[in-house]
């Protein structure tokens, strides 16, 4: 009963706090305006929904935004707190989807395929190793399987100080075998998009029994990344590679955000 990955659903209690400090460096020091804006906030989707959202910001489409003309130089806080629904539920993918894509089924989708500075998909090592996962294969699934297949199994996961202060290029990831949750997601949504396959990264939170993130992060609960490859007529199909989660993601899952490159703010 303690199994939180095969719930069928979770109510999960999300608190954000977070503060900044006003420091006069001059006796007539004066304040005219002052604004902060958190940049992960629960999304919904078919597996996610709030039930509530308490906070003295502004809800935006991609943050929630805080401003102060009070005059007052002190400690300023902000934050959020929210009821959060995840259910066990999934996009199937029911039918065959051909591989490669053609240019019509993403149009649009072209951000989700470009090189950036993270998910470096241009680089030859890693076109070179998508191909090689790819080749004479003409299901889409099957292709995707393979990549997050192939990631989980050859990159170990390793904390350590080089992972554990800034996301590693996918390149690095795939010379040195060795990273955590971004690197090892960073490397996936690279050799997808080197395929011509639309994926994202996903900034959120999940639950672990991991015992080397527990010992670092001090909680069972940490943030955590993964990834949504396009699937057309379908949408965004989630693959947690670190978790061996291919096509769906547990119910542990709080979705906070989702970009081009893990290095975005």
């Amino acid at each position: 009963q303690n199994d939180l990955y095969s719930m069928d659903a979770l109510k999960l209690e999300l608190n954000v706090d977070g503060s900044f400090e006003l420091i006069p460096t001059k006796n007539n020091a004066k304040l005219q305006e002052v604004s902060a804006d958190i940049l992960l906030s629960p999304k919904e989707d078919l597996r996610q929904k709030s039930i509530s959202f308490d906070s003295q910001g502004i809800v935006k489409e991609e943050m929630v935004s805080f401003f102060w003309n009070d005059q007052k130089i002190e400690k300023k806080m902000f934050g959020y707190n929210a009821l959060i629904q995840t259910q066990n539920k999934r996009l199937k993918i029911q039918e065959k989807v051909y591989f490669p894509l053609k240019p019509e089924e993403t149009a649009g989708l072209e951000h989700y395929l470009k090189a950036t500075e993270t998910i470096d998909s241009a680089h030859p090592a890693i076109i070179a190793k998508a191909a090689e996962l790819a080749e004479g294969e003409d299901d889409l699934f099957k292709v995707v399987f393979k990549l997050a297949s192939w990631v989980e199994e050859n990159i170990n996961y390793d904390l350590n100080t080089v992972t554990a202060t800034a996301s590693q290029k996918g390149s690095w990831v795939l010379e040195n075998r060795q990273g955590v949750c971004d690197e090892m997601t960073s490397l996936f949504v690279a050799m997808a998009r080197s395929l011509g396959i639309p994926a994202r990264f996903v900034s959120g939170i999940s639950y672990t029994n991991s015992k080397e993130v527990v010992d670092a992060v001090g909680s069972n609960w940490a943030g955590h990344g993964w990834a949504e490859v396009y699937f057309p007529d379908l949408g965004w199909v989630s693959f947690d590679v670190t978790f061996n989660q291919y096509g769906y993601i547990d119910v542990t899952h709080i979705k906070l955000r989702d970009g081009f490159d893990p290095a975005e703010p």
